[in-house]
């Protein structure tokens, strides 16, 4: 890769990147880039399922319907060593156990596959992979490009995610005012937008305890147990600030380490749910693998937490309204049924 092929695709990935587009369009963009300065047939970016089981298609350039089309891909077999973190080369896909469909990259024309981790703070989120019509191997100059480029496109799929949330779970509250129905969706949009292990909302009562109220991800079991007594780390939130917790099995201000080891938590987000500035609840998000979560992403959590908190505020309202429209209506139609076995009469006074 020459010198100025090299400036040339950074500054093209560099106007993606600080364009309106959409984080798909813009990965379009920087396959794109990347096949044409690279010389290469194709480039694919795929990200990690909720379950972590499998990889999803976010965006590309060079590859045909049919091929996107072949079939689930699934993670332990296709790409284990860049889940890792390390950069896979596969010379010849025809003949190589790591390739799932070695009929499809065959028709499809693809000789050598590089595969390249999606990071984000030790955290792979999918993977980037660049496919040859021929055998190819990639220079150093070349693979700390590709590396560059791998760090600039999980930068822009991590923002991507914790700003789709937040426009998710605005449309969640506009389409129900039912407060049980808001906070499901609410934790549902957490972990299939973050693919994060599980995510949970408690409220405060009327007595100021904190009352489980919505979860999604996590076992049963595990909520009637470890859930019912967070810990430390909650009463910190409940002070208005987010906490996160890099290690679950070991930190000493969350409770219940063995079962957070058994329920595959590795990291816990836990996010005040502000209303007036007054906290009313707790959002917890967990994750897979060990998380160190970013100044600005805990910022687009309170954000969410913001949010969050208005919706469940607007349905609290909504709910009082409700009831008392009810209450309403009751003393209503007993008035009425009395008055119907009871009539006033002409000369009755009041």
């Amino acid at each position: 890769m020459e010198c100025i092929s090299c400036v040339r695709i950074f500054e093209e990935v560099g106007d993606a990147f600080n364009s309106t587009l959409g984080t798909e369009e813009k990965l379009e963009k920087v396959a794109r880039a990347i096949v044409k300065y690279l010389k290469i047939k194709a480039s694919h970016f795929r990200v990690l399922s909720r379950d972590q089981r499998s990889l999803e298609h976010v965006a590309s350039f060079g590859l045909s319907r049919k091929f996107l089309d072949k079939g689930a891909v699934y993670a332990e077999k296709s790409v284990a060593e860049a889940l890792k973190g390390h950069l896979v080369m596969v010379e010849d896909c025809a003949d190589d156990p790591r390739i799932q469909f070695p009929k499809e990259h065959a028709e499809e024309g693809i000789v050598s596959l590089l595969t390249v981790p999606l990071s984000a703070r030790g955290n792979v989120i999918g993977v980037m992979r660049l496919s040859s019509g021929e055998r190819r191997e990639f220079s150093e100059q070349e693979l700390t490009a590709i590396k560059t480029l791998a760090s600039f496109s999980t930068s822009a799929i991590t923002h991507s995610m914790f700003h789709d949330i937040l426009g998710e779970v605005a449309a969640a509250a506009r389409s129900s005012l039912d407060l049980k129905e808001v906070l499901e969706s609410t934790v549902r949009v957490v972990c299939e937008s973050l693919r994060v292990r599980g995510s949970t909302i408690r409220l405060l009562d009327r007595r100021g305890n904190l009352e489980l109220r919505a979860a999604f991800g996590l076992s049963q079991k595990y909520l009637e147990t470890a859930s019912t007594d967070p810990g430390e780390a909650v009463s910190d939130a409940l002070e208005g600030t987010c906490v996160a917790i890099l290690d679950a099995h070991a930190d000493p201000r969350i409770r219940h380490h063995d079962e957070m080891a058994n329920e595959k938590i590795s990291s816990v987000l836990f996010v005040p749910l502000m209303s007036r500035e007054k906290v009313i609840g707790v959002l917890s998000v967990y994750t897979h693998n060990p998380y160190t979560f970013s100044d600005d992403e805990k910022e687009l959590m309170t954000a969410l937490g913001e949010q969050c908190a208005l919706s469940i505020r607007n349905a609290q309202m909504y709910h009082t309204i409700k009831r008392r429209y009810q209450d309403v209506v009751d003393e209503f139609q007993v008035w009425f049924e009395h008055y119907q076995t009871y009539p006033v009469r002409k000369n009755d006074r009041i």
